[in-house]
């Protein structure tokens, strides 16, 4: 916190992120209000997810090829206007400004992820300012969902969606203030290849396993998501401000998950943390789904927050550590991609299980779906040390070379 630079990348995140929780379940919500569909509502959320599926990869080229600083600021004003495309409140105005603001965040959260090493350095640097962004983007997860969910139950959409706006557009100029190298060994008249990105996750076995689980965890996650809505006011017989509720719940499990990422990073090996966290939260999922009583649900969702929190701080800084610069934008954005590929998948799956079983039925198949995921975690992941630090050296032909420290 002593480092002026990540002084402004926390401020600027941190108001980013309590515009955006506040707006993250008030549009499904506001769009199940004008639709009272499941599937508009599973819609909205696989829209939120599409550009950053179509436009990833060349979104991580941008971050390689360009200064980070620039992309980033100009990719946040562009999803404030995204943003401000949602005031007009019909199911279509929606559709369109989330797809615009998640164009816009295809470039942002890859951009973020390439600065950090630049601004803080590699390996067990970057574990305590990863385990802070990810504290308090819990907190804003725990405080935004409620007061977005709040609101939009009592017919503020539209204060919601100001409220997002401003935060982007302070966000932006926060970020303008951040001095940071260019961060790429490109040379002007070279153009990043997005293959590159892919070929060298291919190339590290710890990579390779944090991709495979990450993309299985998050189309399960999103599948649940889409199916709270409907789980709360159906099953629970509850209100909209329910659904508050719960991702508020999750926010406080992610808030503790958050402050004891760090020493589990530094003394375990990734497999290790990954399969025991993967195991618990689909161990949460499962109480959760088949509770009767919203009190249960809110307590089984937060006890899911603790393992799910580590699971983003861990394979976050993983990946920050055992990629090299001239190729972390690329690598950001191919698991960004992955993520938002499951995102849409989980998205169209969950009210496709509905439509073909029950609620029910899917909630229990969401949710086993979390807990396989800690048997992958288990086969895909190397055994070994807790991360891989890379350095970069000088080759034969003059152009920088990857060494990858451990013999790989």
């Amino acid at each position: 916190m002593r480092n002026r630079n990540f002084q402004r990348l926390w401020a600027a995140a941190t108001i980013d992120s309590l515009g955006s929780w506040l707006l993250v379940f008030a549009v499904p919500l506001e769009v199940f209000k004008l639709t009272g569909s499941p599937t508009a509502t599973g819609l909205a959320l696989a829209i939120e997810a599409l550009p950053v599926a179509l436009i990833g990869p060349w979104a991580g080229v941008a971050v390689d090829r360009w200064n980070r600083k620039t992309v980033l600021v100009l990719a946040t004003v562009a999803a404030a206007g995204g943003v401000a495309v949602m005031l007009v409140a019909t199911t279509p105005f929606i559709y369109l400004g989330l797809a615009v603001e998640n164009l816009a965040v295809c470039f942002q959260q890859p951009a973020v992820r390439a600065m950090m090493p630049t601004v803080l350095g590699r390996g067990s640097d970057l574990a305590s300012p990863n385990a802070i962004l990810s504290a308090t983007n819990s907190l804003w997860r725990l405080l935004g969902p409620l007061a977005g969910t709040f609101l939009v139950a009592r017919g503020w959409y539209e204060a919601v969606v100001i409220a997002d706006l401003v935060s982007y557009l302070v966000a932006a100029a926060i970020i303008a203030g951040v001095r940071v190298t260019r961060g790429s060994t490109c040379e002007p008249h070279e153009m990043p290849r997005i293959r590159d990105g892919f070929r060298y996750i291919a190339r590290v076995p710890l990579l390779r396993g944090l991709l495979a689980t990450s993309w299985f965890s998050w189309t399960a996650n999103t599948a649940l998501t889409t199916l709270l809505i409907p789980f709360a006011t159906i099953r629970l017989h509850a209100s909209s401000q329910a659904v508050g509720d719960l991702i508020a719940g999750l926010g406080v499990g992610y808030l503790c998950g958050s402050t004891i990422s760090k020493p589990l990073i530094t003394r375990y090996a990734t497999r290790s943390i990954l399969t025991l966290a993967y195991a618990l939260v689909g161990v949460c999922f499962l109480v959760t789904v088949t509770a009767m009583a919203l009190p249960v649900a809110v307590i089984a969702l937060t006890a899911a927050g603790v393992p799910g929190a580590v699971v983003v701080v861990v394979v976050g800084q993983q990946v920050q550590a055992a990629t090299p610069d001239p190729v972390l934008g690329r690598v950001g954005s191919a698991f960004f991609t992955s993520d938002a590929i499951a995102a849409v998948a989980g998205a169209l799956i969950a009210p496709a299980v509905v439509a073909l079983t029950s609620l029910a039925a899917a909630l229990d198949v969401v949710s086993m779906a979390v807990l396989a995921t800690a048997a992958w975690a288990c086969v895909l992941l190397p055994r070994g040390e807790n991360s891989l630090a890379v350095t970069a050296a000088d080759g034969d032909d003059g152009r920088t070379k990857v060494v990858l420290k451990g013999g790989a």
